[in-house]
């Protein structure tokens, strides 16, 4: 997840559920560069990340109602997570390519929201935008990180 911004109307005018999408870009990233480790993460990216998993997603009153139902999504995208990494490090190819679209899991949740804020027939015109903001990374590029191949 990239585009920190979103759009308000993602979310039918609710501010809580896109100050709930920016918690989880900015987790994600963290979360990101905390396992590959592939650069320095500031000790106060850090706190924040726990802040929103243990503060602030608890105190969204948008998370809070939609709490229950993400809790086994959860599980997924940790699932998946774990999966895409240990593809990229084995550098399987056909693992790599599947990876490329686990590590965005999360966006099932995001999407999830653009549902539950504005209903199924909206979150159709919305969610190629909103999956697009999801995977900014294309896969070429990121075959090319993971492989050291060119496309």
């Amino acid at each position: 997840m990239n585009n920190k911004e979103g759009k308000l109307e993602w979310f039918g005018g609710n501010q809580d559920a896109l100050n709930l999408f920016r918690m989880f870009v900015d987790l994600a990233h963290t979360w990101d560069d905390l396992v590959d480790k592939d650069k320095d993460i500031p000790d106060a990216d850090v706190n924040n990340a726990f802040l929103i998993c243990l503060v602030y997603m608890q105190a969204n009153p948008f998370y809070r109602s939609i709490q229950e139902q993400v809790w086994p999504m959860w599980l997924t995208v940790v699932s998946a997570y774990e999966t895409a990494n240990t593809y990229e490090r084995n550098k399987d190819e056909h693992g790599v390519e599947i990876a490329h679209g686990l590590r965005y899991a999360a966006g099932h949740i995001v999407a999830y929201m653009v549902h539950v804020c504005v209903g199924p027939e909206k979150a159709k015109e919305f969610l190629p935008e909103v999956w697009k903001n999801v995977i900014v990374e294309r896969f070429d590029e990121y075959r090319k990180e993971h492989l050291n191949v060119t496309a």
